[in-house]
């Protein structure tokens, strides 16, 4: 279980804008998104996180499935954890949305490592 989250929380991290610039079709409407969030990966697949949508309604079955077991079984205490595992899971779910519309239109800047090498290997003839 804690592998799962671990795994969703690395791709929520690694995902981000493809482009430098801000193209009319990337931005995302927020409060379409955490609406859509209520739902288990929908607010994912509107922002395009495809990945991220198919983690997420994994993670969201998995403690579902896991606390319905547990709850005919009359173990209260798994029950209740895995109950708190779905609503953290749902918060999760519906905040990563409103983030992600947020930040669709966030410009990223990326790095160009030859060229950090190449500064910081050289040597000043002052």
């Amino acid at each position: 279980m804690k592998f799962c989250f671990i795994i969703l929380f690395t791709f929520s991290m690694l995902s981000s804008q493809d482009s430098k610039y801000t193209d009319s079709t990337k931005v995302r409407n927020p409060s379409y998104a955490w609406k859509l969030g209520i739902i288990p990966g929908l607010g994912q697949i509107y922002n395009r996180k495809y990945i991220k949508a198919t983690l997420f309604i994994g993670a969201e079955y998995f403690a579902i499935n896991r606390f319905i077991e547990f709850k005919k079984e009359g173990r209260i205490g798994l029950r209740n954890t895995y109950a708190w595992w779905t609503f953290g899971l749902f918060v999760w779910n519906v905040l990563d949305s409103y983030v992600d519309a947020h930040l669709s239109t966030f410009p990223v800047k990326r790095l160009e490592f030859n060229s950090i090498i190449n500064d910081s290997t050289k040597v000043n003839n002052n």
